[in-house]
């Protein structure tokens, strides 16, 4: 039973401010548990759940003037209103699993990364994580502007409770992932917020955690060093830590996380799978351009975690989504050696041969010439080969009885040379700017041309050589 900042080793890199300005945490009763059990470095030693969080809530007393705190105080008669940040919080997380935050300003989504940092405490309920955890939450925190990345660098080691020759052999590798170059001895002051981030993410996963938050402070980063984060994010997942991930990018929430939790005035809105709540989320948030008319049914009752309040909430109205995305075409190229041996599963195309994507949406009840599919062929090192869309070529979709559409893009031969490639699927409106749905970095492929076609570069040009003669 703890009072204060919980014990173990906390490694930090966040928030550390107390309340608001103006605001008091709620007194009374004390939570009932804010435990951590430290696991050693070189094996996880983690118990049933990495995470555990029981009716967990975070209140703050709000004052309408500054000195009615201490009017209270003296009368012993409340002058403040109760503010919830966060309200019967629960959930369980086992080691190993990715949870996603999705929800909009103000929801509760940093409170609660904050809690689970062990920033702050709760006001009520329970909360009990297991491991050494490493957070980062807001940018710069935890790192002193006065102080050169390199002495930044050996004093977060320090919090994390190395000793001086543990820190010296991780130096290196800390500040090969941070990259910062030279940069390293100037002083943080004088650092980019990209380069403020590379350095403090790249303390926080020294010594793999076994809890990680991140909080959005990655969006800031360019795309290079958020991939390499992703990725060690993902080794760190791998090893069997807890990742909790908070982003405003639903893509990577979608492709990061196995779970998600969506937030609304501090509670839980929907819990369960990271597709069904991203999805969900979007659509809500899709529904506020509509009419106040617009009557829908209620949440999916399946994967829901819902409270008292959250019934009075705005009921989702059912909006157009992508349902299937599949590749077609000529795939016996795969029989002939277009697949890759490592990755056997992986279908393979030959150049010039024909390509097809078939596209099943559900219309959800729209106009059809208000509904629009955009394909873009990407490479694997993210270049966009070719983008195009119904809306481009004057193409209608068509509805089929059950209230679906189903549409095929085809590529007579494709152009494409040897690599690997995979599709971005767009479900658009008729401005062109309004996204319904998408699908990112789906459907991977790769291409092999004939020995006969040694041309380089991205694409098959048809092409002619011709020998000119000289005039006399």
């Amino acid at each position: 039973m703890l009072s204060g900042r919980p014990a173990g080793r906390v490694a930090a890199l966040g928030d550390t401010g107390g309340p608001a300005a103006g605001c008091n945490p709620v007194a009374g009763s004390r939570p009932d548990a804010v435990q951590v059990s430290d696991a050693t470095r070189k094996v996880r030693l983690v118990t049933a759940g990495s995470i555990t969080l029981q009716q967990a809530g975070i209140s703050y007393r709000l004052y309408a003037r500054p000195h009615d705190a201490l009017l209270e105080w003296l009368l012993r008669r409340p002058r403040h209103r109760t503010f919830h940040a966060l309200k019967d919080i629960s959930l369980t997380l086992e080691p190993g699993t990715s949870l996603g935050l999705v929800g909009d300003n103000g929801a509760g989504k940093s409170t609660l990364l904050r809690l689970l940092a062990g920033n702050l405490v709760p006001t009520e309920g329970y909360c009990k994580i297991n491991g050494c955890r490493a957070a980062l939450l807001e940018l710069g925190s935890g790192l002193h502007p006065e102080y050169s990345g390199l002495e930044n660098a050996r004093l977060g080691l320090a919090l994390r409770g190395l000793e001086p020759a543990a820190i010296e052999h991780a130096l290196p590798e800390v500040l090969a992932f941070a990259g910062l170059g030279d940069f390293i001895h100037q002083p943080l002051k004088q650092y980019s917020s990209g380069m403020v981030v590379r350095l403090g993410f790249s303390i926080a996963i020294q010594a793999s955690p076994d809890v990680l938050i991140v909080d959005e402070a990655l969006s800031v980063g360019d795309q290079y060093f958020q991939k390499r984060s992703l990725d060690r994010m993902r080794q760190i997942l791998d090893q069997g830590a807890t990742l909790v991930f908070c982003s405003h990018n639903l893509y990577q929430v979608r492709e990061m996380c196995t779970q998600a939790v969506w937030l609304e005035q501090g509670r839980i809105r929907l819990m369960g799978a990271a597709q069904t709540v991203v999805d969900a989320y979007q659509d809500s948030t899709r529904a506020k351009t509509l009419p106040p008319s617009a009557t829908t049914p209620a949440l999916p009752q399946t994967e829901t975690a819902t409270t008292p309040q959250a019934s009075a909430l705005p009921a989702i109205p059912p909006m157009p989504r992508l349902l299937t995305v599949v590749l077609a075409g000529d795939r016996q190229a795969a029989e002939t050696g277009a697949a890759s041996p490592d990755e056997p599963d992986l279908p393979g195309y030959r150049t010039h041969t024909a390509f097809a994507v078939e596209v099943t949406l559900q219309t959800a009840g729209m106009a059809l010439e208000d509904l629009h599919v955009g394909i873009v062929l990407r490479r694997n090192d993210d270049v966009q080969c070719f983008g195009i869309s119904t809306l481009h070529d004057g193409f209608r979709l068509e509805n089929s009885a059950d209230g679906s559409a189903r549409v095929c893009f085809s590529i007579p031969q494709l152009p494409l040379l040897s690599g690997r490639y995979c599709l971005e699927v767009w479900l658009i409106d008729a401005s062109g700017v309004h996204v319904y749905d998408a699908r990112e970095r789906c459907c991977p492929f790769r291409v092999r041309q004939d020995s006969q076609q040694q041309g380089i570069g991205l694409c098959w040009i048809p092409h002619q050589w011709q020998n000119r003669g000289l005039e006399a």
